[in-house]
């Protein structure tokens, strides 16, 4: 069993992209009214402001990155105020999406289950109807032939009669088969949630990669991907394969812990996680890595009474509109095995330039 030492791990939420520069008032001729209502209003005018001034597209998606990015560099009462009231805000698509999804995947599961007890009633059908022909031909050795076959020739009557049902069942069971079937993998290639780690998926992280640097080609922003992985070395250490996988969850957790709600934490598979940060520039990102590291190292994971010693590797990359998605994660891939505790905490990786740019 693997506990998780809530008391070792008390290190506060990393502010990805805080700038150091001295915060920007609202209005300071007009104080902050009392309300969250009031006070969200005017938060919400200086976000707009912000994006203005830094000429960012003032999209749903952009405002909502700026708000939560802003409001970090606030103190915590103003923060706790408008996070309460932030909390009757529905969540985002996607995270619905994910909640529906396993609720979707739960029902189909019994689906699933409910049609191998079918098959396995089906099984013993025919099972029955053949022990029935064995005793109808051992009835037709019997003495007083024609009351056997009286019997026999009845008993055929009502085995052809079911038969012919069971058939028809069978047609209708395999055709609902092959509809669940279908839904359950319809439902599968547009997933977007790995169940095992609480996370998004591969799909939906090289899906928002691509998208992101698209947007980076539109606007010119800066934005991040950092890969994670816990060390091969340290979980070799844990015996139970159930256990390791507690641990690479807990991880999961903790990037999650360190993350803003507008950045995307996503497996992307081996107990690898990436982290897009979005509007979030190198400097930003190397701080968030050694957040993740100093969390990491100051979180105890138990497999039974023995404490496991974690080793998290990190990789970061810039992403722009000049490199593709695969040259971003093989630079990132490659180069999460050189970091770690005895290494160096992260690696900030620099794609190639283009051939035309290196003749200029």
């Amino acid at each position: 069993m693997v506990r998780f030492n809530k008391e070792k791990g008390k290190t506060g939420v990393y502010n990805i992209d805080v700038k150091d520069e001295v915060e920007v008032p609202l209005k300071e001729s007009l104080p902050i009214p009392q309300s969250s209502n009031g006070e969200l209003e005017k938060f919400s005018a200086f976000v707009l402001k912000v994006l203005g001034d830094e000429n960012i597209p003032p999209t749903p998606s952009n405002f909502q990155i700026y708000f939560d990015k802003l409001l970090e560099n606030k103190p915590a009462p103003f923060k706790k105020r408008i996070n309460e009231f932030l909390e009757l805000e529905v969540t985002n698509n996607d995270e619905n999406h994910a909640r529906i999804e396993r609720e979707m995947k739960e029902g189909f599961s019994q689906i699933k289950n409910i049609m191998q007890v079918i098959s396995t009633i089906y099984k013993n059908l025919n099972i029955m109807q053949e022990i029935v022909k064995k005793r109808s031909a051992e009835l037709q050795i019997t003495p007083n032939q024609l009351a056997v076959q009286n019997i026999i020739s009845s008993l055929g009557g009502d085995l052809k009669k079911m038969s012919e049902l069971t058939s028809k069942q069978i047609e209708l069971l395999k055709e609902y088969y092959q509809k669940t079937t279908s839904i359950l993998q319809e439902v599968e290639n547009n997933s977007i949630f790995d169940a095992r780690f609480g996370v998004y998926n591969k799909r939906y992280l090289l899906k928002s990669i691509a998208d992101e640097i698209k947007l980076i080609a539109n606007y010119s922003h800066s934005s991040s991907l950092v890969l994670a992985k816990v060390k091969e070395e340290a979980l070799d250490k844990i015996v139970s394969k159930k256990d390791r996988e507690t641990v690479i969850r807990n991880v999961a957790k903790l990037l999650l812990k360190t993350s803003r709600r507008s950045d995307i934490v996503a497996h992307y598979g081996d107990g690898i996680f990436g982290m897009i940060l979005k509007h979030t520039d190198l400097n930003s990102a190397k701080k968030a890595c050694d957040r993740i590291s100093d969390l990491v190292y100051a979180t105890s994971f138990f497999v039974g009474t023995a404490e496991i010693e974690t080793d998290i590797e990190l990789s970061i990359v810039a992403l722009d509109s000049e490199h593709s998605l695969e040259e971003f994660l093989a630079l990132t891939l490659e180069a999460l095995s050189k970091t770690g505790k005895k290494l160096v905490p992260y690696i900030v990786c620099t794609p190639k330039v283009p051939d035309d740019e290196e003749d200029q």
